[in-house]
């Protein structure tokens, strides 16, 4: 069984639904099979004591208890034309500090620190940065001590996803959205605001995702209930 282009080949052929994700159309073999099959993501897992030492770095970079916190991922490799601009980038991190009152905390890698100072000394209020120090188990707990972030379509996004951390992103009309990210969830918005077939130009940004698409879409995950954030306050 499997897809097939040639599908009198197979016993049990099925058609991709292009509409669902990579997990959920494989998880239709197992379906055929006769398996019950759930909505099933990538996991990390995070030990307490993993999670208590993301919590102590938070805290002692300035980061408070008792405020919310969003993580921003805000960098990504400039060849796979998945970038947003700094502009929109400091716009945002204004408005989300403001209307949440919220602790910014940066993650990105050490290659990315510095177009990440440069947009952290262009904001309003302090923020912080864990860029370049995390391994990718760190960061996994770093996320689930978050309250839920805004990303691009790129490393981060998957290691916040594999920990349930509810997340805004900001995809490229160019990439295919069942390829990697999380569809039909209510823990992701997914903004693609424009679509067309790759290769992307070598001058393409993503100018269709405004600021205020992605303010009004962190304000709508923030206000849905989040077992995620259930764990973060314990």
């Amino acid at each position: 069984m499997g897809f097939a282009v040639r599908p009198e080949l197979l016993h049990d052929a099925f058609t991709w639904d292009p509409a669902g994700s990579q997990i959920s159309n494989n998880l239709r073999l197992l379906q055929a099979l006769g398996l019950s099959v759930e909505r099933t993501e990538p996991r990390i897992h995070v030990s307490p004591e993993q999670a208590a030492a993301a919590e102590a770095m938070l805290q002692a970079k300035g980061v408070h208890l008792d405020r919310r916190r969003i993580a921003l991922v805000t960098q990504t490799s400039p060849t796979q034309r998945k970038g947003w601009r700094p502009e929109r980038w400091e716009a945002l991190a204004n408005s989300l500090a403001e209307r949440f009152d919220a602790d910014l905390i940066f993650v990105g890698t050490a290659k990315e620190v510095p177009a990440i100072e440069a947009l952290r000394q262009r904001m309003a209020r302090p923020t912080v940065s864990v860029a370049g120090e995390t391994t990718i188990a760190e960061l996994a707990a770093m996320f689930t001590r978050c309250d839920f972030g805004v990303t691009l379509d790129t490393g981060p996004l998957h290691v916040g996803r594999a920990v349930g951390l509810p997340l805004v992103i900001i995809a490229p009309a160019w990439s295919p959205v069942h390829e990697w990210l999380p569809l039909d969830n209510p823990d992701y918005a997914i903004l693609k605001n424009a679509d067309f077939k790759p290769p992307a130009p070598n001058d393409y940004i993503i100018d269709e995702v405004s600021v205020e698409d992605v303010l009004t879409a962190a304000l709508a995950l923030a206000q849905r209930p989040s077992a995620h954030r259930d764990t973060r306050a314990r």
